[in-house]
């Protein structure tokens, strides 16, 4: 009976407050009052026993936030303790998503309790300290008290997004705290609300609000001492499996034999995922890594969420940077090139002998630009998911239509007419190309072999250059053909 007495007066203390709450989130808040009541001791969450001060001072005090301003669509509670002001707050405004970060351990432990009984969705627990290396994907942040505001302010600059909100929940003495602001973070963010309010019979509060203006969202990824903080895999010895399994496939001849390659350049890793080229293995990242731009940031926490983010050691991840990008290294599946059945598609069918793994990127990234239907890589040729095939093609041989051809030796029985770059050949200008036909550049030093039959293409040249680089020469074939002269 006084069980249910208690709860009618809590009912009455919100409609008084203006807090109205439908049935379903009135039992939702009553059992979670019962809960804190029940573990109070064994987890220490509050020293405010008192049923009327208990939900004024916790209850209200969390819940009027919702009444005073309209709440962003994602908060984080920062040192939340039981669970004030995120998981009222939830409850009366469950569009919400919300991360409760609490680092102590009993309060984690009920506050993981807590979620799981009241059957909160959308609510994640932190069990660490939010600090400058932190990174949350949250468009505010709410404390009640916990610190000065120029210490929030510092603490969430470098990852809350340009709009969002940084809500303290203060009280009367909040003017010590604002006259104490100070630090360069002040540049981000600009005051919009500053309200003072009263809770309860006589108990003053106020409401500061501050709006990130700053474009900056910059995180830094950390190897942290307790590396159970680290959402991403942490490698700091060279005897570790996955680190030298890495360290084969740039290396030495380990990208073939694992069927992974190392796809390395900003731009170049962010076309990779976008659109699909090669099954992500892993992503790696340098302890003290900065980055602030909001696409990588994102891309990083999209792989992290999916368990294939490593962060490692810097001189490891330096023995795996081998193109010192400083930036993040992505390793793929690479796909399973089919062999040639001898038939050619509309057009150029490019033969590659390139043994320079850097030449042949080069040509596949020009002959995707041109709109070759089918690259035939002879068997003279590097592998074309090198390393350094990937970072010349600018990831262009992940998507290319590469197909496993014979030997350059063996050429020559094919049906089909073979155009070869030759300088001895007609000049470029005068070429009329078939509907279907082989474009065979010759290989770097040695050219084409004799014995082979073809027509012979030459690119006029002035001075006392001889030849061209075989890729270039080759992309200049290919634009020939794709549009004239």
């Amino acid at each position: 009976m006084a069980q249910d007495t208690n709860k009618e007066r809590m009912k009455q203390m919100l409609l008084k407050a203006g807090l109205g709450l439908a049935e379903d989130a009135m039992e939702l808040l009553w059992s979670y009052y019962r809960l804190i009541v029940r573990h109070n001791d064994e987890y220490d969450l509050t020293r405010i026993t008192r049923f009327e001060d208990f939900i004024i001072k916790h209850f209200l005090d969390s819940m009027i936030v919702s009444k005073l301003m309209a709440l962003p669509e994602s908060l984080l509670d920062i040192g939340t303790g039981a669970g004030f002001p995120g998981i009222p707050l939830k409850i009366i405004a469950p569009r919400i998503s919300l991360v409760l970060a609490e680092q102590r351990k009993k309060r984690v432990e009920f506050l993981n309790m807590a979620v799981d009984t009241l059957g909160l969705k959308g609510v994640e627990v932190y069990p660490h300290g939010v600090t400058g290396h932190s990174f949350f994907n949250v468009k505010g942040v709410i404390t009640r008290a916990l610190e000065s505001v120029d210490s929030t302010l510092a603490r969430v600059d470098h990852f809350l997004p340009p709009g969002g909100m940084v809500i303290f929940m203060k009280g009367p003495g909040a003017d010590e705290d604002l006259g104490a602001l100070k630090g360069p973070h002040l540049k981000s963010f600009e005051m919009e609300q500053d309200r003072e309010y009263m809770i309860g019979e006589g108990h003053m509060r106020r409401l500061l609000v501050f709006r990130k203006t700053g474009a900056v969202l910059r995180k830094t990824y950390r190897i942290f001492k307790d590396q159970k903080e680290n959402r991403e895999m942490v490698i700091t010895s060279e005897s570790n499996g996955r680190y030298r399994e890495l360290k084969n496939i740039v290396h030495s001849d380990g990208a073939k034999k694992a069927r992974i390659t190392l796809v390395s350049g900003r731009r170049i890793i962010k076309d990779a995922v976008k659109s699909g080229k090669g099954d992500t293995m892993a992503l790696v990242i340098h302890d003290g890594y900065t980055d602030q731009d909001d696409e990588m940031n994102a891309l990083i926490a999209g792989i992290t969420e999916r368990g294939m983010a490593l962060i490692m050691k810097k001189s490891l991840y330096n023995d795996l940077d081998i193109f010192n990008t400083g930036g993040p290294l992505l390793f793929v599946r690479t796909p399973a090139i089919p062999a040639w059945d001898g038939s050619l598609a509309p057009g150029c069918n490019l033969l590659v002998p390139f043994q320079d793994p850097s030449n042949l990127g080069s040509v596949v990234r020009s002959a995707a630009a041109f709109g070759v239907e089918r690259i035939i890589l002879l068997r003279e040729a590097a592998h074309p998911y090198h390393p350094r095939s990937v970072r010349s093609s600018s990831g262009a041989v992940l998507g290319a239509p590469l197909l496993r051809g014979p030997s350059i030796s063996e050429l020559g029985g094919e049906a089909w007419p073979i155009f070869a770059l030759d300088r001895e050949g007609r000049p470029l200008a005068e070429v009329a190309f078939p509907e279907r036909f082989l474009l065979l550049p010759g290989m770097e030093g040695p050219g084409v072999p004799g014995g082979l039959s073809y027509e012979g293409v030459a690119i006029p040249m002035e001075g006392d250059i001889d030849s061209l680089n075989a890729a270039i020469a080759a992309s200049i074939a290919l634009y020939v053909w794709r549009y004239g002269i």
